[in-house]
């Protein structure tokens, strides 16, 4: 197992909100874990080496990411919602909560400025903020 991730040290409050897909349109990369590329291609009913020729690239560093089609933000996101919402990968899973993002105060105020659901009620249980930036963390998948 990693390090474990650093929290800060002030309530995390964050509900998804309805239709906005702000975190799928965002600057940066989607990595992808074996497990993820697994669970997506089942859900695709395709061979996991199919998937990947089709709807991945390896980075400069040999990391797995998914590709940009053209004029869309992701393959998978549909006008108001994730066509493989129930299966996507670790690192869309745990957003906002990546370990960037959950370790200051700051990062998380600066995080509102383009998820209209940080800083939306309810307060989120550290116990979940944890673990969810630790699973990204020890999956590689976070943006940072």
């Amino acid at each position: 197992m990693s390090q474990a991730v650093q929290l800060g040290n002030f309530n995390f409050r964050f509900e998804c909100q309805p239709a906005c897909t702000n975190c799928c349109t965002g600057a940066g990369e989607v990595y992808l874990t074996d497990e993820d590329v697994a669970r997506i291609a089942a859900r695709l009913d395709t061979a996991a080496e199919e998937f990947q020729q089709t709807y991945c690239e390896r980075d400069d560093g040999g990391e797995l990411r998914l590709t940009t089609p053209s004029g869309k933000a992701c393959h998978f996101l549909l006008e108001e919602a994730c066509a493989i919402h129930d299966y996507k990968p670790v690192q869309c899973r745990t957003f906002p909560f990546w370990p960037e993002n959950v370790a200051h105060r700051r990062a998380w105020k600066k995080l509102s400025q383009h998820c209209p659901g940080v800083g939306v009620r309810p307060i989120v249980p550290v116990e979940q903020v944890r673990a969810a930036a630790q699973q990204c963390q020890d999956a590689g998948a976070s943006a940072g």
